[in-house]
């Protein structure tokens, strides 16, 4: 019997000793979560925020020459391979226009950009899509890497008559398309249409407008026009994913494409980028636990994650809370981009070591990415002018950290209910 009680008492010891170990683990993270919470740049401090980005990015230029990380990410995502290096080559162009006064800076960031835009010219890019479509290899191989083209010749002022003429054939190559179509939707694949991919090819067109010649203004005008008629019928914002030919919605807007879209759009027509972002901030601009996030899904709807959104928890789309972030400063709405941004900061998980920084661990630098070309991007002041001085303030961490230390509260007295309990009844005796 006194064997017995002996096998009980230490089982007991054991079992109470694992529940010390996770709860303090637990509150350990809590407490971690709200003090991480300060620790992101200040996105409305230039010099700190291409700090904080270029330790991202000598992360992610380790991982892509060292590791592979493009052929990595295509093993997981469709477009795993294009997008590694668009991203890469978009973040260090927006680097490079803000360091335009560090010449050594801005020389490396125009190289890696160059790079980047020559990994996306090759045969193995080209070769997960279908050379068979209108532009050649489809709107989504196009439009990203004539994106990025423009995006380099933004920045640089280039003066070699072949790199101009790449750019203006390839523009002429995606207007000639939208031309010929009844849909403002180009396919991506075969029999597919991800309205996101379009605007990509037509900021890019705007862009050559602004800085080579006004050649496709009318062709940008028809396709808002054509854009407009072809409105997802629930929300009245631009759906996910249309019919192929007829550009008719399949799939209606999502946070994860329509927070790119707004911060294209912001280029490509700013008044009506105004107009579809007061939508998407009703219906997609969410607050969990106090902190800001966007849903994947509009206001009343909700569905699963997939290869777009990736994990969708609670409702919140992770893509689009990461892309929300350059998408909200496009509009000028620093205060809920910084806190999104430090959400993101601490739910990441953020490390910093010898100048690089990585989030999750390193597990998915794709993530990286998106933060890394989201957190540099800059506010549009012509969005800003026809917005006018409405500020939509989304999230606090004061109540974030209410709600952290109500839970702490909750750990502790599951932990020592007993010895609570026994104080409680003690007192009364006393009292009685």
């Amino acid at each position: 019997m006194v064997e017995n009680e002996f096998k009980n008492f230490t089982k007991y010891l054991i079992m109470r000793a694992f529940f010390v170990v996770i709860s303090i683990f637990f509150i350990g993270v809590i407490v971690y979560l709200n003090i991480k919470l300060y620790f992101g740049p200040d996105l409305n401090n230039k010099k700190e925020t291409c700090r904080d980005v270029l330790c991202q990015l000598n992360y992610i230029e380790g991982e892509i020459k060292n590791n592979n990380l493009a052929y990595e990410m295509q093993s997981i995502f469709p477009e795993g391979y294009v997008f590694t290096y668009a991203l890469y080559g978009l973040s260090w162009c927006e680097l490079a226009m803000a360091e335009k006064n560090n010449p050594v800076l801005f020389d490396h960031a125009i190289s890696e950009a160059r790079y980047a835009y020559n990994q996306i010219n090759t045969g193995f890019a080209r070769s997960n899509f279908d050379s068979t479509l209108i532009p050649t290899y489809g709107i989504f191989y196009a439009g990203w890497k004539n994106y990025l083209l423009s995006k380099i010749l933004a920045c640089t002022n280039e003066k070699d008559k072949n790199v101009i003429d790449e750019f203006t054939f390839q523009c002429d190559q995606i207007a000639s398309a939208f031309e010929r179509s009844k849909t403002p939707y180009l396919e991506s694949y075969l029999n597919s249409s991800w309205p996101a991919d379009a605007f990509l090819a037509i900021a890019s067109l705007k862009i050559h407008d602004e800085i080579i010649s006004d050649k496709y203004s009318s062709i940008i005008k028809n396709w808002i026009k054509n854009l407009k008629s072809k409105l997802d019928p629930e929300t009245k914002l631009i759906p996910h994913s249309t019919h192929s030919e007829t550009g008719k919605t399949i799939e209606g807007a999502r946070g994860s494409s329509i927070s790119l879209i707004l911060r294209l759009l912001t280029e490509i027509d700013p008044e009506f980028a105004v107009e579809q972002f007061k939508i998407y901030h009703e219906k997609f601009h969410i607050t969990r636990f106090g902190l800001p996030a966007i849903s994947e899904y509009p206001e009343g709807e909700a569905g699963l994650g997939d290869v777009d959104s990736g994990p969708v928890i609670l409702g919140v789309g992770f893509a689009g809370t990461i892309v929300a972030i350059g998408t909200l400063k496009s509009f000028g709405e620093y205060g809920t981009a910084n806190l999104l941004s430090n959400t993101i900061e601490a739910f990441g998980f953020s490390y910093t070591s010898d100048k690089k920084k990585r989030f999750v661990l390193g597990l998915l630098p794709i993530a990286d990415l998106f933060i890394s070309w989201s957190r540099i991007s800059s506010a549009n002041s012509e969005v800003i002018a026809i917005k006018g001085v409405n500020s939509y303030s989304l999230g606090s961490r004061l109540l974030f950290h209410v709600y952290s230390l109500l839970v702490i509260v909750f750990i502790l007295l599951i932990l020592y209910r007993k010895s609570l309990l026994e104080l409680i009844k003690n007192k009364l005796k006393v009292r009685l």
